[in-house]
């Protein structure tokens, strides 16, 4: 998901290396996802055998129960390079970088799970019908179930995704705009929830919204400066608290969830540690030197997408059948963690580099007669 920014008078190219930092932070962010999902979760207690993780894996499970928080920083990350992908680009290519970008390697998770749940009652139980929702991502919204957990966080970023293009349906991105963005979508969805409008929050993801916010914010600074930007720090600011509140209510029930202590103070921590670790990892002052961090970190960026999206089905498969076979919890977790890469590897070197590219190309001809005009080129890899 991470791009950089073309080269256009009102927004400098960051260099090579802002992405790759952001691609480790991204891949460190979707690895949290996993082990909370494997070794901290209720769910993953039944693949266990019905032996909580944090019996299993007392060495990580106090870092791991709060890998839940690492969705918040995918959010911060989110809202910091979709705004570095619409500088200089059309709406028309707008959509056609989204669209190429994320269905290919869903809609290959999307079959591929269907093919496990085929041979593995373990799982999630979709009719067909509901497989063929999952198709669109949108399937939370007419209540079908989603083939793996994780997927509601697609919706909450396509949500992200329509805001960006309806603005960008009026003209360019500008300071002013973004700004009143991250101040109105957040504010509204505070009102919603006040005024006991909860469906209406639901659609403005009255929850997550603030987190988009902050990247926007962390995005302008970046680009434009700290100094004399007094108002841009203040909207960072304003949503970085209601993150904090919104985390602190949150931790409550994940110790629910988990039946073990999430403390708030810990949360707090961490989301003030993912916003420092996003303006961290965005500074042109980190240059990343030598050929292994390098092919690491684009290694990593590669990996993230596919591996958050097929992980937790095919892990718990893979968690229940070797732990009847009375492997040890460790190797069983390795296992599970290989299995899953490997998958998302598989997914990415043939899905993605095949046929991202071919259907960005084919929405944006599809949309715009003048689609063979030149466009800003971006150094990708997510």
């Amino acid at each position: 998901m991470a791009e950089t920014t073309p080269r256009t008078p009102d927004a400098p190219t960051p260099p090579t290396h802002r992405l790759l930092a952001l691609d480790a932070l991204r891949f460190v962010a979707a690895a949290a996802v996993l082990l909370y999902h494997f070794t901290a979760t209720s769910t993953a207690t039944r693949f266990w055998g019905g032996v909580p993780g944090a019996e299993l894996f007392p060495a990580i499970n106090h870092a791991t129960r709060y890998g839940w928080l690492a969705v918040e920083l995918f959010f911060v990350i989110s809202g910091f390079v979709i705004l570095m992908t619409t500088q200089g680009r059309s709406l028309t290519h707008f959509i056609g970088s989204r669209v190429g970008r994320l269905f290919p390697g869903y809609w290959a998770c999307i079959v591929l799970t269907a093919v496990l749940h085929a041979f593995w009652s373990g799982g999630r139980s979709l009719s067909f019908g509901e497989t063929l929702l999952n198709l669109t991502m949108v399937q939370d919204l007419v209540g079908a179930t989603s083939s793996q957990v994780v997927y509601w966080t697609l919706l909450t970023e396509l949500k992200f995704y329509l805001l960006v293009g309806v603005m960008l349906a009026f003209g360019p991105l500008t300071r002013e705009r973004i700004v009143g963005l991250a101040v109105v979508w957040p504010l509204a969805g505070v009102v919603a929830r006040a005024t006991g409008q909860y469906e209406l929050g639901e659609v403005l993801v009255a929850r997550y919204s603030p987190y988009f916010a902050v990247g926007m914010m962390l995005f302008l600074l970046r680009r434009d400066g700290v100094r004399g930007n007094r108002l841009v720090v203040a909207v960072l600011g304003g949503n970085v608290a209601l993150c904090c509140h919104h985390v602190l209510a949150a931790a409550d029930g994940a110790t629910e969830l988990q039946s073990v202590p999430v403390h708030g103070g810990v949360s707090l921590a961490i989301v003030l540690a993912c916003v420092a670790a996003v303006w961290a990892a965005s500074s042109p002052r980190i240059v990343l030197r030598g050929r292994v961090p390098v092919a690491l970190c684009a290694t990593g960026g590669v990996l993230t997408y596919p591996l958050y999206l097929v992980h937790s089905e095919f892990g718990y498969a893979t968690i229940e059948a070797l732990t009847t076979r009375g492997l040890p919890p460790w190797a069983t977790l390795a296992a599970a963690i290989a299995v899953t890469t490997l998958l998302g590897w598989a997914i990415y070197r043939f899905v993605e580099q095949r046929w991202s590219r071919r259907l960005r190309h084919a929405v944006v001809g599809a949309l715009s007669p003048d689609s063979r005009v030149p466009q800003p080129q971006y150094a990708t890899s997510a």
